[in-house]
This record gives structure tokens, sequence and C-alpha cells, in this order.
């Protein structure tokens, strides 16, 4: 159920965010529309700043020509004043009046008389003529002006700017008798000055003003027009070069919402048109990575198939098609047999490429339909579709013969590779993922434990489950027996064979069971290996061999002690230290300790393994390599390995008076160790006569029931041992 779920809930999450985006752009303001705005904006500021600038500019203009078109009027103020000296002629009043007729702006020409007495007054269209007379200030300032180089007064109208009041005296000047034939001049003392009145002459540009305000106005008019129009103009011509820019904003928002099938439309400008290649490029690249990335995420990255996290998605939907449909479904789990020697032998490239060939091996092996996957280091899983118990079980026996014919050589080795397999059905009693897979990998368990390179299905019920259940109670019994210190310590004497006397002894460790019974490593130190507990295990034994040192060199003052360690305390970085610790808290001298380790585990030999051996052999601590003979191509790492003790593994010695090629590769293995600086300890001896052919056959030290079993206690216990060893043993005496 969970399943059929998922999808809707993605595509509900998909509506959310997309519903999120659309309120967060409804409180955004549009790039297009802003720019718009702003240039319709600019265009009516401008427009409104030319026409006050133009008002203004054509009132300050008026207001100066007035006065300069005043001024020149006064230049005709000779021919207004005729009728005053020319009183006698008519036509010149109707001249006059023509005269007035013809300008518009002379508002009133008015003749007064000496004393400032109106005489009469012509008028233009525009006002009618006055009746008033000058007051007596304004005839004296304007006699006080004859003779001057500006025999006249003007000054603006005090009611209208646009108007002037010009006034100027008319008089006639006559020479006296004495100087109408003399040297002086005409003007002055000898001249005589006669005034015959004033004349006013007012001006009023109001109608030129009013016209031009008119025309000035109609101009500001046709100005907002053209602005107006110029302004539509322009956004329509803007809006249709922005739409490029308009156009993507769609597209990259269905981008943004992770649409890389989006589309763009060509851009006619460069820049826009740059722009939209870059996103072009960004979605090619974002494409290409995305592609990338899901190969990543569902693919191997050494074999090419499926990964775990992509084989899991693909039962999960076998599941619920198996739930739909109502037919059955496989799960093989395999795991490849001693794989780790290859590695160790070769190195971890060469175990890359057998791995390689082996997901090779397996896909051509599956249907078009199956799946096959990487599972972990050495591990793979096949997900057959479709597939009854019958069929799965032929699939697996189709899968053991391929893989018993691949060979892979490297470094002119040949390996075989063989493989364990464990199946699951996918039925409609049998769906969850989880449960599926443990039941394969707990099958593929019994199979290695019934022998490997074979298969075997999951059952139910009967031993296996039993087996099953038992594996997994240790998880509980071994966490409480590190808790409790439900673990005890055995010594077992490791003897030289020319003497018989003991050299050290090796540390066994036994788990105390609930009732009292001793129960033997071989049963529960798998299972502390499977779970992760391997590494608490042998830092309890260091600990408690150091107590026990403690307590004992009292009574022999040579005792040393032989710890075995795994693989899993040299992943702990605090060993070093722990071990350094541990030995002065409890008086242990370093060189009274060897720690053995596996043969697999020296070839192996990862760096930080490597700096750990060489500070503890700093410190003092001898090394022993254990079980040697078991891995591929040991004699080539020999004498490259830097150890005190090599010790022959069991196999070698069990049967040893009744196999001479076991007796050859004693003698071979003592020939080389010896050569390489090393002592030689032989496991496993049970009789006299193994001990003294492993005394001819160059072997250093015995361990074994014959020599002395384990006890509570290290025991000093001498072994016997034939006569001619003995000889040898003190020179031929």
């Amino acid at each position: 159920m969970k399943v059929l779920i998922e999808p809707i809930r993605q595509r509900f999450l998909g509506i959310l965010a997309r519903y999120a985006a659309f309120r967060a752009r409804r409180g955004k303001r549009g790039l297009v529309n802003e720019i718009l705005t702003i240039q319709l904006v600019s265009a009516a500021i401008a427009g409104s700043l030319a026409v006050v600038g133009l008002y203004w500019g054509g009132q300050w203009v008026l207001k100066d020509n007035y006065g300069r078109w005043a001024l020149q009027w006064t230049k005709e103020l000779n021919e207004l004043a005729a009728p005053l000296y020319l009183s006698a002629d008519k036509e010149a009043s109707l001249r006059l009046e023509s005269y007035v007729e013809r300008y518009p702006e002379i508002a009133e020409v008015a003749y007064f008389d000496p004393a400032g007495q109106l005489l009469f007054a012509v008028a233009g269209e525009s006002k009618e003529a006055a009746d008033a007379s000058l007051p007596a200030g304004r005839i004296d300032a304007a006699r006080a002006t004859v003779g001057t180089d500006t025999p006249y007064l003007m000054r603006p109208s005090f009611t209208d700017p646009r108007a002037f009041e010009i006034l100027a005296p008319v008089w006639v000047e006559s020479l006296s008798e004495d100087a109408l034939f003399g040297d002086q001049p005409l003007a002055g003392e000898n001249g005589r000055i006669r005034h015959l009145g004033f004349i006013g002459l007012t001006l009023d540009f109001g109608v030129f003003h009013d016209r031009l305000l008119g025309n000035m106005r109609d101009a500001v008019l046709v100005m907002l027009v053209l602005l107006t129009a110029l302004g539509f103009w322009g956004r329509h011509v803007l809006r249709r070069a922005l739409r490029s820019v308009s156009d993507l904003e769609q597209p990259i928002r269905e981008l943004a919402l992770g649409d890389l099938e989006v589309e763009f439309k060509p851009a006619p400008h460069r820049e826009i048109s740059d722009v939209v290649e870059a996103l072009e490029t960004t979605v090619a690249a974002l494409s290409e990575r995305d592609a990338r990335l899901t190969e990543l995420a569902n693919h191997d990255s050494l074999t090419g198939v499926f990964n775990r996290r992509r084989f899991l998605e693909e039962l999960k939907r076998e599941a619920i098609s198996v739930m739909r449909h109502g037919h059955a479904s496989a799960l093989l789990f395999i795991d490849l047999d001693q794989f780790k020697y290859i590695n160790d032998a070769c190195g971890h490239p060469a175990g890359d490429r057998l791995i390689c060939k082996v997901a090779d091996e397996l896909s051509r092996s599956i249907g078009a339909n199956d799946v096959v996957a990487r599972f972990g280091g050495d591990e793979f899983v096949i997900l057959a579709r479709h597939t009854g118990r019958d069929d799965a079980e032929a699939m697996a026996e189709l899968i053991l013969n391929n893989m018993r014919r691949l060979t892979h050589v490297e470094d002119d080795r040949v390996f075989h590779v063989h493989c364990s397999i464990g199946i699951s059905i996918v039925d409609g009693d049998n769906l969850h993922h989880d449960e599926l897979i443990q039941q394969a990998d707990l099958a593929c368990r019994e199979a290695k434990l019934a022998g490997r390179n074979r298969f075997r299905v999951f059952e139910a019920s009967g031993t296996g489950e039993e087996r099953r259940q038992a594996d997994v109670g240790w998880v509980t019994s071994l966490r409480n027996a590190i808790d409790e210190d439900r673990f005890a310590l055995r010594f077992q004497p490791i003897n030289r064979v020319d003497s018989g006397e003991t050299a050290h002894h090796e540390v066994l460790i036994r788990l105390l069971g609930e009732d009292g019974s001793l129960v033997a490593p071989d049963a529960f130190l798998p299972s502390a290996a499977r779970f992760g507990l391997m590494s608490e295990i042998d830092f309890w034994v260091i600990r408690h061999a150091a107590i026990a040192y403690e307590k004992y060199a009292t009574a022999d003052r040579n005792l040393s002690l032989s710890i075995n360690l795994s693989a899993h305390a040299f992943e702990n970085d605090d060993l070093t230290d722990y071990v350094e610790r541990t030995f002065a808290e409890h008086s242990v001298p370093p060189e009274r300790i060897i720690f053995e380790i596996t043969e697999s585990l020296a070839i192996r030999r990862p760096l930080h393994v490597d700096r750990q051996i060489a500070a503890l052999r700093k410190l003092g601590c001898q090394f022993a390599l254990d079980d040697f003979g078991t891995g591929y191509s040991s004699f080539s790492y020999l004498q490259k390995l830097k150890f005190d003790y090599l010790k022959i593994d069991g196999t070698f010695v069990r049967d040893l008076p009744h196999q001479p090629v076991d007796q050859k590769m004693i003698r071979l293995i003592s020939e080389v160790g010896r050569e390489a600086g090393m002592r030689i300890v032989a496991e496993y001896v049970q009789d006299a006569e193994t001990l003294t052919l492993l005394a001819s056959l160059g072997v250093d030290m015995a361990q074994g029931y014959f020599v002395g079993r384990p006890t509570e206690l290290p025991v000093i216990r001498s072994t016997p041992i034939a006569l001619d060893s003995r000889r040898r043993h003190h020179g031929g005496r």
C-alpha cells in the first residue's frame, strides 16, 4: 500500500510547490510592465516640463520684447506730436486717427496743453479716450527731459504689465536777433524754448499677447497629442522589442520546476539570443548531468549492473505485481566463495576485474525481463520475474555451472570462481522486500554451511529455520557475555620439538554458558564476526591475558603468552594505545607477548594495519603468522613478511605420517621460513610419531593434544621426545 500511495504523495507535493510559486509571483512586479511604465512616465514628465518651459519661456520673452517695442515707439513721437504745433492743419488730426487705426497696439494718444490740461485724445479700438489732466509732478518731470538724450517719460502700466505709458513734452525753439548771425550755437541762452504742451502715448500689447498665447496653446496641444501618440507608439515598439524577454518567463518557470523538456523561442535580438543559447546550453548540461546522476543512482559504478537501491525499487514493484496478478517470482542471493583470497593474493584491482567478469556472466545467465544487481562487495542478487520454485532452481543450477566454467587469469595464476546461492520465493504470502532478502541471505548461508558451490531454497520451517534462529540468538548471548565478563581463558602449551620444553602458551577463549558449561570458540566466533562483535572480544582477551600474566608470572618468570587477534582488532585505531595502557597497568613486559594474526590479514596488510603492527613491534611485542598454507600463493609472500613465528596450519599435520606430499610441503615451509628468520610451529600434533617426524622435517615447535591440552592456568609440561631428537638437541652426544 505504501508503494501505491507514494506517487500520489509526490504529485500532491508538486501541486503545492507550483501553487506556492504562483503566490510568490503575484507579489512581484513584471519587468516588461515596469519598463513600459517607466517609459510612459518619463515621456509624460518630459512633455510636461517642455510645455511648462515653453509657456514660461514665452512669457519671459514677451515681457522683454514689450519693453523693446515700447522704446521703438518713442521714435514716432515727433510725428505723433504734429497736431500740437500744426494746430491749424485739420488734416493732421485726420491722419492721426488713421495712424492709430493702423496700429492695434496703440491704446490711446492724448494731447495736453502746457498746463497739463487735456486738449483731446484719440483712443484705439480696445480703449475709450481718457479725460483726466496731468498731475503737477508728471508735468515737471516731463519738462525736465527737454534737451536730454531721452526727452520722454516711459513706465509700465500699474494695472497691466503688457501696457506702457509714454509722456513727452512738445516744444519749439527760436533764435534771438543777436545770435542770428553770430558764432554762438543755436541752443542755450541765445535761443528761446516755447512749450506747446504734452503728448501722452499708451501702448497695450495685450492683443499680441493673447494672440501669441493662443498660438502657444495650440502648439502645446499639438505637442501633447504628439507626445501621447509617441508614448503609445513607443510602448508598442518597446513591448514588441521586449517580447522575447517575456517569452523567456514561462520556459524558465518550467525549468525551475524541473522540466528539462522545455523549449525556448528564437529571439531576434543578439543579446536575448545569447541568453536563449546560454539557457539551452544549461538545459542540455542539466539533462546530461541528470542522466549521469540517474545512471550513478541506479547502477553500480564498477560493474554497471543495478545497485542495491535500484534493485529494492524493482523488488517492491514486483511485489505489487505479484499481489495484483497472483503469479510468483524468485529472488536469488549469490555470494562468491573464498573471494577474499583473490584480493589477498593479487590485490583489490584484480578482485575488481573478477567482480566485473562475474557480473557479465550473471547478466548472460538471466532472462530479458529479469534483473541482476550488485548487493555488496562480492554479493549479487537476481530478481527472476514470473518464476516458480522449479524454474528458480533450474536458474540457480545454470548459474552454478556457468560459474564453474568461469576462469580468471591474474599474474600467470588461474583462479576458479565458485559461488553459493540462496533462493526465496515471492508469492502472495511473502511480499515484504526486507524479509525476502533476509530469507535469501539465510538460505545462502545454509548453502555455504553445506559445503559451498551449491544452492538452497528458503524453507519457512524445519531444521534450517531452527539453525537461523540459533544464529540470530547468538547476538544477545554474546552481547550479554561481553557486558557480564562471561568468557574464560584457557592456556595451551607450545613446546620445543628438540627438547620438549615449554616455550610459551597460546591464550584460548571459551564462552561460559548460562548453565556453567564451556562453549568452544568454533561455535560462537563465526556469529561474533558476522554481527560485528569480534573487536570487543579481541580487546576482552587482551585485557584478561594481561591480568593472567600479572597473576601467574610470579611463579614462572619465563612465562610468555601468545594472543590471537582478528582482522577486526586492527580496524580499531585505538589498538596500540589500548595494548600499551593495559600492559603498563598490569606490569606486562611487551617482549613476553606474541600476537598471532592469520595469513589472509598478513598478506592483505592495509596501510593502517601496517602502522599498528609497526607500533606494537616498537613496544617490543612479537608476531606469529597463523594458519599458514591455507591461502593462495603463500610462498611468494613468505620472504616479504616480517614475523617471528610461522605456524603451519593443522590440515598439513593431522595425518602427516601417511601423507608424503604434506611431509614435503612442511619441509619446504620450514626451510623457507628458517631462511626468512622465523621459528616454525606445527599445530594439531596428536601423537609421538607425528612429533618425531616434525623434528626430522625441520620444525622448531609443536602444539596439540599430545603436547598439552588447554588448562585453566599456564602449566609447564615437558613433552617426551625421541632419543634421536634429544641427541640432535645436545649436539649428537
